[in-house]
């Protein structure tokens, strides 16, 4: 094959498309997930940006319908769209939202090595916390979650709930501002007034108007612990408190319609533990003493 053959032939695929109509673009880029669209949005115009008189690049026009056709009543109310995000990272959102929960970051000491990406085995000395998140965000509608506690003699000593999706980590040294004692909820201004100021700087539009920034269930006395990382913070008593006797499984419903957090212990309603929750969200849980954690998706309650 000549040079001139050569040009010719990288010419024109290229050629070929500009000749195919939107309609069937569309159709072929419908087998594509959201990585894939996002890498096709990326080769020409023709594809990443809006053509005259579209709403619309074709790779989120693509997305927009896939997110329209394939999800349910209940996976759109969870998944509501921010303003300023595409179509093609919302449908990265559903992706992420259908895959099992796990926990992705264990911060501190004292976690024995993962098995399995969904359960965490803590062992470090009693004396000080340690946190594992989960990093799928909790952004509307309602999402239940059942932790299943396994411990050995006394009532474990740990917290299970939820915050806001932030690092703990970066920029917060684990020694000198964290003591070596990692858990959101000990954070507020008169006890650790570093590290909240750096949390509460990470916040964005999408926390909303809530002021409970940290909530969770604290399975020794069954109590509710919550804090907004500045001044307000509580650990008080609530109707339907029980406590978690060493093994078992504690239940969590976030509601983001009601702003309400409930907890079932076993399968039984306890009752809604807080209210006033707004904005972004994602499960926790902190350690004080040893005991394994299983995290799992289950069917939200009516």
């Amino acid at each position: 094959m000549q040079p001139r053959d050569n040009k010719r032939a990288r010419l024109l695929p290229s050629a070929a498309l500009d000749v195919l109509g939107n309609d069937l673009l569309v159709r072929c880029a419908s087998y594509l997930g959201a990585d894939g669209l996002a890498q096709l949005g990326r080769t020409s115009a023709r594809f990443g940006l809006p053509q005259a008189g579209q709403q619309r690049s074709l790779v989120n026009e693509v997305a927009h319908q896939q997110f329209r056709e394939s999800t349910t009543h209940e996976e759109r109310g969870c998944l509501p769209k921010y303003s300023d995000e595409s179509d093609v990272g919302l449908c990265r959102v559903l992706e992420k939202f259908r895959q099992p929960l796990c926990f992705d970051g264990l911060l501190g000491g004292g976690f024995s090595p993962q098995e399995h990406p969904a359960r965490v085995t803590y062992s470090g000395p009693l004396g000080s916390w340690s946190t594992a998140m989960s990093g799928h965000t909790m952004r509307g509608g309602r999402h239940f979650v059942e932790f299943i506690i396994t411990k050995e003699q006394t009532n474990p000593l740990v917290c299970l709930g939820i915050t806001r999706p932030v690092s703990l980590i970066d920029g917060i040294d684990l020694e000198t501002e964290w003591e070596g004692s990692v858990n959101p909820l000990t954070v507020w201004s008169n006890r650790k007034p570093a590290i909240a100021e750096k949390l509460r700087s990470q916040r964005t539009a999408k926390w909303g108007n809530g002021t409970v920034h940290c909530c969770s269930y604290y399975c020794h006395g069954g109590f509710c612990f919550w804090t907004d990382w500045d001044n307000e913070n509580d650990y008080s008593d609530w109707q339907g408190r029980e406590s978690l006797q060493r093994n078992g499984t504690i239940g969590m419903l976030l509601d983001l319609n009601e702003g309400t957090l409930s907890v079932f212990k076993n399968g039984r309603l306890l009752g809604k533990m807080k209210g006033g929750l707004d904005g972004e969200y994602c499960w926790f849980v902190a350690f004080y003493s040893d005991g394994t954690v299983s995290l799992s998706k289950g069917e939200a309650p009516n």
